[in-house]
């Protein structure tokens, strides 16, 4: 993955962590809920597509989920991580790899 890409990744967990934290720190006012909500969805579907993987929930859960007393920089490092092991996962799949096809004749 090229490195702008990364760190466009990067900025995006952290957008992500911040505003998770916004979240549960406010005083939510019905209505301002909403628009916390719908800001974090769009950065899980944005982190998904730039990682080339589905925006399912599975992919999403990867990072969606943040532990307690994680800081910023760990939570990036590790969903940078696990999002990069679960794409590899994703991207291989050698029950479906035919090796038939590559047989001598």
């Amino acid at each position: 993955m090229k490195r702008s890409i990364m760190d466009y990744v990067e900025s995006l967990l952290e957008e992500y962590f911040d505003v998770s934290k916004q979240l549960e720190n406010k005083t939510i006012v019905i209505g301002e809920t909403e628009n916390y909500l719908e800001s974090l969805l769009a950065i899980e579907e944005e982190i998904c597509w730039e990682f080339n993987v589905p925006p399912t929930r599975k992919f999403r859960d990867l990072f969606r989920l943040i532990p307690n007393g994680i800081t910023k920089e760990n939570y990036v490092t590790t969903s940078v991580q696990t999002l990069s092991r679960e794409k590899a996962r994703y991207f291989y799949r050698p029950s479906e790899f035919d090796f038939d096809l590559f047989k001598a004749a």
